[in-house]
């Protein structure tokens, strides 16, 4: 099963505003602006400077959408922009990374 990339992209999008409350129209972030780090703030240079805490946020967001379980190495060096998002999770669906079922 592969996702189209502009259908992932936007779903990524949408579920970041939506799970870290950000007052910003889902479409306004630039798939390769940087998510993460610095010390711009929202919205400077089209990052959204995020943190730790709300990668957290996005990881369980991604598992919960998609059904993949995102390795603690991905969100280091896959967490990037929405661009490198949208590849992991397709890798991930493509890999067959569903959940195992939890008892």
């Amino acid at each position: 099963m592969h996702l189209d990339n502009t259908e992932v992209k936007s779903g990524l999008k949408a579920m970041i505003v939506d799970r870290l409350r950000l007052d910003i129209d889902p479409a306004s972030i630039p798939d390769g602006a940087p998510l993460f780090g610095g010390d711009s703030q929202e919205g400077e240079a089209g990052g959204l400077g995020l943190d730790s805490v709300e990668a957290l946020e996005i990881v369980v967001g991604i598992e919960e959408k998609w059904g993949v379980v995102i390795a603690d190495d991905s969100v280091a060096k896959e967490f990037h922009s929405i661009d490198t998002l949208a590849a992991l999770v397709n890798r991930l669906i493509a890999e067959g990374g569903k959940k195992a079922a939890c008892a």
